[in-house]
C-alpha cells in the first residue's frame, strides 16, 4: 500500500508539473495588438493641360499685341517726290 500512495502521488505531480510548463518559455500573450485602421490614400488627380497651354497662350497673345503695336517708320515717310 505504501508503494501505491507513492506511485499516485508521483502520477499526481507529473500531471500537475506537465500542465504548468505547457506553454514553454515564450512571454504570456494576454489580448492581441491593437491593429491601427487602413488610412487610403486616395492618388492625385491627372494634371490637366491647361497648366501648361493657358501659360503659353498669354505668351502668344502678348507677342502678337506686341507685333501689331510695333510702328514701322517706313510706312509714314513721304515718298512723293
Amino acid at each position: 500500500m505504501k508503494h501505491l500512495k507513492s506511485l499516485v502521488l508521483a502520477a499526481a505531480v507529473a500531471t500537475v508539473a506537465n500542465q504548468a510548463v505547457a506553454g514553454g518559455f515564450a512571454p504570456v500573450v494576454a489580448e492581441p495588438a491593437p491593429v491601427a485602421p487602413v488610412e487610403i490614400v486616395e492618388p492625385a488627380a491627372p494634371r490637366s493641360t491647361w497648366g501648361l497651354l493657358l501659360p503659353l497662350a498669354l505668351l502668344g497673345g502678348l507677342v502678337a499685341i506686341a507685333v501689331a503695336a510695333d510702328e514701322d517708320d517706313d510706312d509714314e515717310t513721304d515718298t512723293t517726290e
